[in-house]
C-alpha cells in the first residue's frame, strides 16, 4: 500500500449515511407497531414527503392501499413472525399526492435476546417498470388470445376446410367445416386418420408429397379425393404453407382443403363432350365427301344412275352438321348471355303444325294433333319452334316403334301447355332428373344414341327465359310425355 494512503484516508472514501440515502433502491425501517424509524432520502423522494414528516410521525401501514394493508396484517406480519424474513411482496405504496405505484417489498425483522421483534428493516424496489412491462405482456397475450378466436371464428366461416400442423406435421387445429366433412363428433383428426379419408390410389401419392414437404419446408400443393361423412369421394386441392419464425426455423404448418369436386368433373365432362362432339361431326362429315368424291367422279358420266342417292345422302349429312353446329352456337349464346328473344302473339296450332312438316312428308310416323285452333301465346315463334322440332325429333328417335306422336296444346290460366307423347319404352326414373342438364345423353336399352347431348338443354334454357316451366313425365313400356309452358300475354 503506498505510504500516501492510510486506513483514515481509505475510510474517509466511505460515506455510509451518503450511500443509504442516495441508493436506487428504498431503505425503511419500522418499530415493530409499524411506527417509522428511519428512511432514506431516495423513498422520501418517491412518496414526496420529507424526513421530519414521516419518521416517528407515520406508520408504514399507512403508506399502503386498503388492500395492501389487509395483507399487511394477514399475510405479512404472520410471514415476518415465523420465519423473519420475507422476499418480494408486491404492494402498493400511496405518494403525497394520492397517486400510487407499485413496489417489492422485501423485509428482515431485528428481534431481542427473547426472540421478540424490535424493528424491521426493509427495502423497497419501484415495480412500476415490471409493472408496466407484465401489463403490456398480458394485454399482448390477451391481443393474441382474441386474434385466435377471430382467426378460429372466420376459419369456421369460409367453406374449405382449414387446418395447422405443428412442425413434425402433426395436426392440431380444425375448423368446423373440417370436422362437419368428415363427421368427427370428437372433433380430434390426425395425419394417421387422415390418410384413412384419402382415396386409396391417391394415398401414396399424399404420404409422398407431405413427407418431402416435411423434409424440404416447402408449400405442399397436391389434388386428391377425399371421402366425406356420406362415404362419397370428392377431389379437393390440398395446400400447407410452412411458417417460419424470425431465426428461420419451423414453427407451424397452415392448410387448407378446397372442394374441387365439381370443377374437376366439369373439366371430365368438358372432355368427353369434345371427344363426342368430334366423333359426331366426323361421321357426317365423313359420309358426305364420300358422296361428294362419288359425284366427282360421275360428273362426266351423261346419265348417273347413282345422283339422286347421293344427293339425298350429301343433303341428309349437310343437315346433321348444320343441326349439330347450331346446337353449339345456341349453347355459346346461351353461356353469353347473348340469346335473345323477338316475342309476338301467335296462335300455337299453324306453329305447331309447321313443326311436323318433315316428319309427316316421310310418312313413317303419323302424328296426332289435339287443341284450340284459337289458342296464342306471347313467345318468340322461331325458338319455341325449335323446341317442339326438338320434341318430335326425340320421339322419332327413341320411340321409333311407337309409329303415333301425339301433340296437345291447352289453355291454363294465364299460360299455354305443349305436350308431346309417344308410346316408346320410356325413360327410367333415374334418368329423367338428368334429362335437361347440359351434355346429359340418354342410353335406352343399352344402345348409345347420337347426339351432343345439348338439345333438351338448349330448350329448357329457351323455355326459362320465356318464363315458362318444362318437364317430362315417363312410364317404363308406356311411354313419355314431354311438355312446356308458355305465357299468354306479354
Amino acid at each position: 500500500m503506498p505510504d500516501d494512503f492510510s486506513k483514515e484516508v481509505l475510510a474517509s472514501l466511505i460515506d455510509a449515511e451518503a450511500l443509504y440515502d442516495q441508493a436506487p433502491c428504498g431503505y425503511l425501517s419500522f418499530s415493530a407497531d409499524g411506527t417509522v424509524l428511519k428512511i432514506n432520502q431516495t423513498l422520501l423522494t418517491w412518496l414526496g414527503y420529507r424526513a421530519d414528516e414521516v419518521i416517528f410521525q407515520k406508520n408504514f401501514s399507512e403508506f399502503l392501499s386498503k388492500g395492501g394493508q389487509i395483507h399487511y396484517e394477514m399475510f405479512f406480519r404472520p410471514m415476518l413472525n415465523v420465519s423473519g424474513t420475507v422476499k418480494e411482496l408486491s404492494y402498493e405504496l400511496a405518494k403525497r399526492d394520492g397517486t400510487t405505484f407499485h413496489v417489492l417489498f422485501s423485509a428482515v425483522a431485528i428481534r431481542n435476546a427473547q426472540n421478540a421483534i424490535l424493528a424491521v428493516n426493509a427495502i423497497i424496489t419501484d415495480n412500476t417498470h415490471r409493472k408496466h412491462y407484465e401489463r403490456e405482456i398480458l394485454k399482448a397475450k390477451k391481443l393474441a388470445e382474441e386474434e385466435k378466436r377471430t382467426f378460429q371464428f372466420l376459419a369456421d366461416l369460409i367453406p374449405e376446410m382449414i387446418w395447422t400442423a405443428d412442425a413434425a406435421g402433426e395436426i392440431d387445429y380444425i375448423n368446423e367445416r373440417f370436422i362437419h366433412y368428415f363427421a368427427l363428433p370428437d372433433k380430434v383428426f390426425s395425419v394417421n386418420r387422415i390418410l384413412t379419408k384419402i382415396q386409396p390410389d391417391d394415398r401414396k401419392r399424399f404420404i409422398a408429397s407431405w413427407a418431402e414437404s416435411l423434409l424440404s419446408v416447402n408449400d405442399l400443393h397436391i389434388e386428391l379425393q377425399l371421402q366425406n361423412s356420406s362415404g362419397q369421394y370428392e377431389w379437393h386441392a390440398v395446400k400447407a404453407v410452412p411458417y417460419l419464425n424470425e431465426g428461420r426455423e419451423l414453427v407451424k404448418w397452415f392448410g387448407s382443403c378446397t372442394n374441387i369436386d365439381v370443377h374437376k368433373r366439369a373439366l371430365k365432362q368438358k372432355d368427353e363432350f369434345i371427344s363426342i362432339a368430334s366423333h359426331e361431326l366426323k361421321t357426317p362429315i365423313t359420309s358426305l365427301m364420300g358422296a361428294l368424291q362419288l359425284l366427282d367422279r360421275m360428273k362426266n358420266d351423261p346419265s348417273p344412275k347413282m345422283l339422286p342417292s347421293l344427293i339425298e345422302r350429301a343433303n341428309k349429312n349437310v343437315k346433321k352438321v348444320n343441326t349439330l353446329v347450331g346446337d353449339l352456337l345456341n349453347v355459346s349464346q346461351l353461356n353469353a348471355g347473348q340469346l335473345h328473344l323477338n316475342k309476338a302473339r301467335f296462335k300455337l296450332g299453324p306453329m305447331i303444325f309447321n313443326c311436323c312438316e318433315h316428319i309427316l312428308a316421310e310418312g313413317r310416323f303419323e302424328i296426332l294433333i289435339e287443341g284450340d285452333d284459337s289458342l296464342e301465346a306471347f313467345a318468340d315463334q322461331t325458338r319455341i319452334e325449335q323446341v317442339v322440332i326438338n320434341f318430335i325429333n326425340n320421339a322419332v328417335k327413341y320411340a321409333p316403334a311407337s309409329k303415333q306422336i301425339f301433340i296437345a296444346y291447352t289453355a291454363g290460366q294465364g299460360f299455354a301447355k305443349i305436350s308431346v307423347a309417344d308410346k316408346g319404352p320410356g325413360i327410367p326414373k333415374d334418368k329423367l332428373q338428368h334429362l335437361f342438364d347440359r351434355y346429359y345423353r340418354v342410353d335406352s336399352a343399352g344402345s348409345q344414341y347420337s347426339g351432343l347431348g345439348l338439345g333438351l338443354y338448349i330448350c329448357a334454357e329457351i323455355i326459362q327465359r320465356h318464363s315458362g316451366e318444362i318437364g317430362v313425365d315417363s312410364q317404363l313400356g308406356e311411354g313419355s310425355t314431354f311438355w312446356f309452358t308458355l305465357p299468354c300475354s306479354s
